[in-house]
């Protein structure tokens, strides 16, 4: 139970740093004044990884949600909605590529100079120390976790998606992730115009 925890804590800080996030939102109509409440679908409707199955993060979702709909406008009808909510959670593993350059650092040495002073040559040593030389770069694959929330709003009379919204991110501090899910989900809100 505490690792699931645990787990859920890295996703939600994940995705919800605004910094290192995107959100994106797509809409097949455009939402019309005719939708005006709105409901949420069984908990077994919506899908949550093992990260974000839990009732810390459900249950922040679901209130970020609300808060966010009730903010522009809609109201909670759970006997006659207009639009019905489900959200989808999770966590993958993916591979990155980074391409890091490569130095040679040529080794610092003493060499023999040649000075001139008052018309005669003489020798001295010198120390030189030379600085790093770019010789290419190495490509580095990486495993990083990343998290993404998607919200549908769906009409409840034709049982359409008519609006989705989502949110997708590195993970680096579960506790944050968890933290962070209200600003994720107003962020991804942002994108929705009524």
């Amino acid at each position: 139970m505490r690792k699931q925890i645990f787990l859920i804590l890295a996703l939600a800080v994940g995705l919800s740093a605004c910094s290192n996030y995107n959100y994106y939102a797509v809409s097949n109509k455009k939402l019309s004044a005719n939708y005006k409440s709105f409901a949420w679908l069984p908990e077994s409707k919506s899908k949550a990884s093992k990260l974000y199955n839990n009732q810390i993060a459900t249950d922040r979702i679901v209130e970020a949600t609300s808060n966010a709909l009730t903010n522009k406008g809609y109201q909670l009808d759970n006997k006659n909605p207009d639009i019905l909510i489900k959200y989808t959670a999770g966590v993958t593993t993916k591979t990155r590529e980074y391409n890091e350059p490569v130095y040679y650092n040529p080794p610092a040495r003493i060499v023999p100079r040649l000075g001139y002073a008052r018309g005669s040559a003489f020798y001295y040593y010198s120390y030189v120390n030379p600085y790093p030389v770019y010789v290419g770069s190495e490509m580095r694959t990486i495993n990083v976790k990343e998290g993404s929330v998607m919200i549908d709003l769906i009409d409840r009379k034709s049982g359409k998606v008519i609006w989705r919204g989502w949110a997708e991110g590195e993970i680096n501090n579960p506790e944050k992730a968890i933290n962070d899910i209200p600003k994720v989900v107003d962020n991804i809100f942002k994108k929705l115009s009524s």
